[in-house]
């Protein structure tokens, strides 16, 4: 790993060497998972799943508060049911205890995949209005904060103004979807 780093180093000095001979070199950096928390879509994004937890949480209540009362149920009737009785019972309650868990888990997936594709669709425009402002601006290179950028200074960091471009095409694109429904 130090092998691969050692040798991207020199690549961006050999790289930054000669472009800035050809010329001034402007250097930014932004933090994308600041952008993505603080962004309207983010934020809308993190209100939307949850609604969606709580929706699951209902859910999972409920059919909790159901197995409660088939376990209740037999504990009370068990002393009069006949084996045959018990053992279907028994079964009946591992079926559903088994379709719970699977609801459970199936749940907790399709919550995690919600949250990747919503946050993978605003990292990937976030990204395009970057390189968007980045080649406005004259950057020669825009670096992501999280990908190993140990020291900026202050006025390199472009993620409030990427926030702010990236908040007004979002409110423009969805005024658009709303004019055309």
């Amino acid at each position: 790993m130090k092998k691969h780093t050692v040798i991207l180093a020199l690549a961006l000095i050999a790289a930054f060497s000669s472009i800035a001979a050809a010329a001034d070199i402007k250097i930014g950096i932004v933090n994308l998972q600041k952008a993505l928390n603080d962004c309207s879509a983010g934020k809308e994004a993190v209100a939307e799943l949850e609604a969606e937890v709580k929706k699951r949480q209902e859910q999972v209540d409920e059919k909790q508060e159901e197995l409660k009362k088939l376990n209740e149920e037999m504990e009370k009737k068990k002393s009069v049911w006949s084996e045959e009785v018990k053992a279907q019972k028994q079964k009946e309650l591992q079926a559903k205890m088994q379709e719970f868990q699977n609801f459970f888990v199936q749940s907790n997936d399709n919550l995690k995949k919600m949250e990747q594709e919503k946050k993978t669709v605003i990292i990937k425009d976030l990204v395009e209005v970057a390189k968007k402002m980045a080649k406005e601006k004259g950057y020669t290179f825009v670096f992501e904060t999280q990908s190993g950028v140990i020291y900026n200074p202050p006025d390199a960091d472009l993620t409030d103004e990427l926030i702010k471009l990236y908040n007004a095409e979002y409110k423009k694109e969805k005024k658009e979807s709303k004019d055309k429904k």
